[in-house]
């Protein structure tokens, strides 16, 4: 059988605009993905992290536990890590925007860095799990990604969480007219001074993939057969996270 890669890129100019979109919607960032993900964005956090980080409580091999969380932007998710993830010791939020990553409040549980995901600045096996949610449909180079992310990995796992595009015809339809269309009008409503900013959000979705998809890539990185994968679909397919624990 042919190992399915993750093939997906973004150009340039494309990948340069979506992160000075999220920039300028910095200060309505919360709130829109509330709406814009039905309420779901943060339920999707706590299942994934409870999925990746069960069994942390009595600690993982006697080492420290060190979680990446790549993509952080303004560092939606280091709260939810903290409180879900008890038994991590230290949690680095890497992100390519240092205007994000200064939303983040400085603390001696978190460090911040400026890295794009195909170039992590982190040693072979220098982590226990990486995290990416709503990020790596904005990776440039998502193949290059998740062969840095699986590099830097010992023992742990991954956890990514998104907007996804379902397989199903009718359903990739549904989610492409909602980010495309309704969530623009949204933000008209919600978001008034930075709305053009959500018109970008439609140009994430180029040659993006499926839950099913993206796990089954992950999967296919495992050549000694040791992750297991836990996937998740909600809202048509197009919301849902996959993890992936090595034994």
């Amino acid at each position: 059988m042919v190992a399915q890669r993750a093939t997906r890129i973004l150009d340039k100019d494309t990948w340069r605009c979506i992160v000075q979109d999220i920039e300028a919607i910095v200060n309505v960032y919360r709130r829109m993905n509330k709406i814009m993900s039905l309420g779901l964005a943060d339920k999707i956090r706590v299942e994934a992290l409870k999925t990746l980080c069960n069994g942390l409580e009595g600690g993982l091999n006697d080492k420290p536990i060190i979680l990446a969380d790549i993509g952080a932007g303004p560092g939606d998710s280091i709260k939810t890590i903290i409180n879900v993830c008890r038994g991590v010791s230290y949690i680095i939020a890497l992100d390519p925007s240092p205007r994000l990553l200064a939303n983040i409040e400085p603390s001696m549980l978190c460090e911040r860095v400026v890295a794009v995901a195909e170039y992590l600045p982190l040693r072979p096996r220098s982590i226990t799990f990486a995290t990416a949610f709503y990020a790596a449909r904005d990776f440039q180079n998502l193949d290059q990604a998740i062969q840095e992310i699986v590099r830097t990995i010992s023992r742990g796992g991954i956890a990514i969480g998104d907007i996804f595009l379902p397989d199903r015809t009718l359903n990739n339809i549904a989610v492409k007219i909602w980010v495309c269309v309704f969530v623009p009008l949204l933000a008209i409503m919600f978001a008034t001074k930075q709305w053009r900013h959500y018109t970008g959000l439609c140009k994430s979705l180029k040659g993006w993939l499926s839950v099913k998809k993206l796990c089954n890539i992950i999967k296919q990185t495992d050549r000694e057969n040791t992750i297991r994968t836990h996937c998740r679909e909600y809202a048509l397919g197009g919301l849902g996270y996959v993890v992936a624990r090595y034994n």
